[in-house]
């Protein structure tokens, strides 16, 4: 038995929500893997909408978070992710950020976008200049790089993986393939946007060449989860995905 066992045993894991798109197969077993206990996750999804685009899909979104949140009843949650990025874009970091504290305040516990958990990510390792690696169609790329941008942010690198929007049915060996062609000479971290990209195994597997932040959005979202609960850890994988921010897990993202 460990010390962190010792811990948990004496004290309970916290209560951590996560809201996902329907179809999305990735992001409650990934963050299942990078959390390992130390936090107790629960699920709700929003509605389907069929007969809709990709676009018009984010922007009914946007429409469900409120409702989302009351999904959860009266579980005493600690913190909340809203497990998507495509909406947030359009918004822009300032819009983003005020639709996360309008949020909060309806919770009464923090609750961020996964486009603000990456945000926060970015300063807690401090990069700047970043390369955007991308499952999405050329129109939501333009927009996740206006966001970064809009952020304070230099996207000095794109690497488009798809024309079309299949972040849910690429594989390993696709996401290893973009890996590849980051320029490590240009750029501060790996930006990996879209939380149904399957991203931890190019992850693991390119941090032995790849000295820089590799972040997906579902290492920020499992990131900013542990640190706003208090946990000092995630799994030994996090760890091994994510050591930058593995470092900065006692500190506490700004609001």
């Amino acid at each position: 038995m460990t010390g962190g066992d010792v811990v948990r045993r004496v004290r309970p894991p916290a209560w951590a929500g996560v809201v996902v798109p329907p179809a999305n197969p990735t992001v409650e077993p990934e963050l299942a893997r990078l959390v390992d206990g130390a936090l107790t996750l629960y699920a709700a999804r929003f509605p389907v909408m069929p007969q809709t685009t990709l676009e018009e899909r984010n922007r009914r979104y946007l429409d469900h978070y409120r409702d989302a949140l009351r999904a959860f009843g009266n579980l005493t949650l600690r913190a909340l992710v809203m497990a998507l990025t495509g909406p947030s874009y359009r918004l822009l970091p300032e819009g983003d950020r005020a639709l996360g504290r309008e949020l909060g305040a309806q919770a009464g516990i923090p609750v961020a976008t996964a486009s603000t958990a990456i945000a926060d990510a970015l300063v807690a390792v401090g990069a700047r200049r970043l390369c955007l690696l991308s499952p999405y169609p050329a129109w939501l790329t333009a927009e996740a790089a206006a966001y970064w941008r809009a952020a304070g942010h230099d996207v000095v690198q794109v690497v488009s993986i798809s024309e079309t929007f299949r972040a849910y049915e690429l594989s390993a060996d696709e996401v290893s393939t973009a890996l590849r062609a980051v320029d490590t000479r240009a750029v501060d971290a790996v930006v990996m946007s879209g939380t149904g990209m399957l991203t931890l195994p190019s992850i693991v597997a390119a941090r032995a060449t790849l000295h820089l932040p590799l972040l997906s959005s579902n290492l920020c979202c499992a990131w900013w989860l542990l640190a706003q609960c208090g946990e000092p850890a995630g799994s030994a994988l996090f760890a091994q995905a994510a050591p930058e921010l593995a470092a900065r897990l006692g500190r506490v993202p700004a609001a």
